[in-house]
């Protein structure tokens, strides 16, 4: 596991999950799909942040995560 990544997904989400970049990453405790509007997207677009994440992967991604992470953490919002 690492800090960032895709959230872990249960065995039986697995079906519902319509991309293939999680399988290439390693799961995080944080991500762009848990400091996004996580709660008002369906969870099949969770491969949709998955695949941007996969695709912009880098130190200063991870920290702009991080830094966000943070900020919804400290504003108790949740994203």
């Amino acid at each position: 596991m690492s800090l960032v990544g895709p959230r872990p997904m249960m065995p039986d989400q697995q079906s519902m999950y319509p991309g293939l970049a999680y399988y290439t990453l390693l799961p995080g405790i944080t991500g762009s799909w848990q400091v996004s509007k996580r709660n008002e997207v369906l969870f099949a677009q969770r491969a949709d942040f998955d695949t941007q994440y996969f695709r912009e992967m880098g130190l200063i991604t991870d920290l702009k995560l991080t830094y966000k992470t943070l900020g919804a953490v400290i504003s108790l919002s949740g994203y």
